[in-house]
């Protein structure tokens, strides 16, 4: 690769939520997106809480940018509730 080449990677993480009796009630969903070039990284990392039916009950994202030394420069976050 060349010294000015993008690298992206995603990693999803999927934790089902159990009641008292062992039964599904919903899932938590990590999906982290990385992108890495010369000048530093950016990363998107949304949270998605579902419920037993799988719709989307709450969703967390988180949009960091760093520089090439691995220091953050700027972070933003939203939570939105899904009716």
């Amino acid at each position: 690769m060349g010294d000015d080449a993008i690298e992206i990677g995603e990693d999803i993480e999927v934790d089902i939520v159990l009641d008292e009796s062992g039964m599904p009630i919903g899932a938590i969903v990590d999906d982290l997106i990385v992108a890495t070039g010369p000048g530093g990284s950016v990363t998107d990392e949304i949270i998605d809480v579902l419920d037993a039916d799988g719709n989307i009950v709450l969703e967390d994202e988180t949009v960091s940018i760093f520089d090439a030394n691995g220091q953050l420069i700027e972070s933003e976050e939203t939570i939105t509730a899904i009716d």
